[in-house]
Parts: C-alpha cells; structure tokens; sequence
C-alpha cells in the first residue's frame, strides 16, 4: 500500500515537532567576584552568578553550584561562606509576569535530592506568589572569605532542580578556592571567627 507523498510529508513534520517539544533542557551560569563593600560583610568576597536556562518541563525547585571543595579542611566551619537575606533575583511568572526573590545557604554535604555529596551553594525562591518559569534566569550571590580561583570554563559545576527531574551545565568564571590567605579578611579576623566555633 503506498502513502500520498503530501501525508508523509505530514508524518515527518508531526515527528519533527514531537521530537522539538521534548527537547533536553539546557542550563549554564556566568559567575564573577570582587571584595565586598556591601554593610557586614566588608573584608569578604563576594561571589555573583547569572543563572539561565531553558527547554524545562517544569519550573525550578533550586539551583546548585558545586565548589569544588572536598579537599578543603575549614570549608565546612561556620564563617566561610555568608548570604544575604535576600541573595537576588530572576524573572518568573504565572500567567503574568513577576519578580522571583532567592534565598541561599551553603550545604557541606551535597544535595541528596539530585544525588550530589560534595560541597555546594544552595539557592531556592521564596515561597510567594511568583515562581521561576520554564525558561528563563536568575542574577545570585553570596559571600565568602575564599578568595576565586582563576576564571575559567568548568563543566558540570552547576545543576538545576525541576519537579523529580535535575539537569547540571557548565560555568563560564570563577569560584571560591580554599585560599583564605589571599582575603580582603586578614589573618586575625578570620582568626576570631573560627575561633568562635571552637
């Protein structure tokens, strides 16, 4: 039995779009620091990433950055790393366009949601009547007494959370090092602050 060229043609182009819509997501980040002169955290560096990502099936739960950090001894003491209540924002919507606020905290152990047990930053939104959509992108910081290491493209050090589902990109730029040293934070202060969790 032979099918009409025009209804292969049809077939093909129902395929081709069935194939576009399940498209993999994508996600990436561009990240740079500088020494703080933000109130409370002056002597820190402060680390800012912009976030993108498109082609989800669901929003976003929260987005990771993987530190590269198990080898470092004081990562995990309290100090090392500081947030913002508020650590910045993105685009979102629901039905109408809004703002997405972030909060951010450091997890030593990973996220065991994505199967994760390095050292990572955490963002998630708030809880609030604006959510991230499907597409779309988010500018976040945090601080820390590391200094960055050099800029550079690291692969897979970024992973994005939707609905059961989680994905990782790649980063164009820095992040902390276990380098406390090289700090805007001299040695005493940094000193005191370690020597408040002894």
């Amino acid at each position: 039995m032979r099918m009409d060229t025009g209804v292969c043609v049809l077939v093909i182009c129902l395929l081709l779009v069935g194939v576009s819509a399940k498209a993999d997501p994508d996600c990436c980040a561009t990240g740079s620091a500088w020494l703080s002169t933000d109130p409370g955290t002056e002597g820190y560096w402060k680390y800012c990433y912009e976030f993108s990502w498109t082609g989800l099936p669901h929003g976003v739960s929260h987005l990771d950055v993987f530190l590269l950090l198990d080898e470092c001894a004081c990562v995990c003491m309290p100090g090392y790393f500081a947030f913002a209540d508020t650590v910045g924002s993105g685009p979102g919507g629901n039905g109408e366009p809004c703002t997405v606020y972030y909060y951010g905290f450091f997890e030593c152990y990973g996220d065991p949601s994505i199967g994760v047990d390095t050292p990572l930053i955490k963002f998630e939104p708030y809880d609030d009547h604006c959510e991230p959509d499907t597409d779309g992108t988010a500018y976040l910081c945090f601080y820390s007494v590391a200094a960055p290491v050099p800029a550079g493209t690291y692969s897979d050090v970024i992973a994005i959370k939707f609905g059961q589902e989680s994905d990782t990109g790649h980063l164009e730029g820095v992040l902390p090092s276990c380098d406390t040293d090289a700090s805007a934070t001299d040695n005493t202060s940094w000193g005191n602050v370690k020597a408040l969790y002894r």
